[in-house]
């Protein structure tokens, strides 16, 4: 009998275990969802600001980005062309944020409406992106970068 209540007791231990983890899944996920959409803003007011000091933390050392047509440049570029001032930002805001997380990576999918120039040019207005970033040692960083113009 004795051994009867301690294996029932165990089973609904698991069972209460086993209830609790999907509620713990969404909300790591809200957490990591949060952290990424503050990230996310904090980028773009470091693109509208010049602030480089911002970026290089936000950009890890491997950043690959990838723009409206189809040219590639890495975190260094980025850094250069708003140092140099050939990108300059008058406005960016970003909508319609979707977070997809994997663990110790991330996709943040969004669009944008901006305007700047790039080398005297006018940037495309309206932008859908794909942010990809990783977590190394806690911390989340912008691993690539892709944008194509939206109507």
């Amino acid at each position: 009998m004795r051994s009867t209540l301690c294996i029932l007791a165990a089973f609904l231990c698991t069972c209460g275990l086993i209830a609790q983890a999907p509620q713990r899944a969404p909300r790591q996920a809200n957490d990591t969802s949060q952290v990424l959409r503050e990230l996310e803003n904090r980028w773009v007011a470091a693109l509208k600001a010049s602030d480089t000091s911002a970026l290089n933390a936000i950009l890890d050392d491997k950043f690959v980005d990838t723009d409206e047509s189809g040219n590639r440049g890495d975190k260094a570029g980025v850094l250069q062309a708003l140092r140099s001032g050939d990108l300059k930002l008058k406005s960016v805001s970003v909508s319609a944020m979707q977070f997809y997380s994997y663990g110790d990576a991330a996709v943040v999918t969004g669009s944008s409406a901006q305007d700047g120039t790039y080398k005297g040019q006018p940037l495309s207005p309206k932008i859908v992106f794909t942010d990809t970033f990783i977590r190394r040692n806690g911390k989340w960083v912008a691993v690539a970068s892709q944008r194509t113009t939206s109507r």
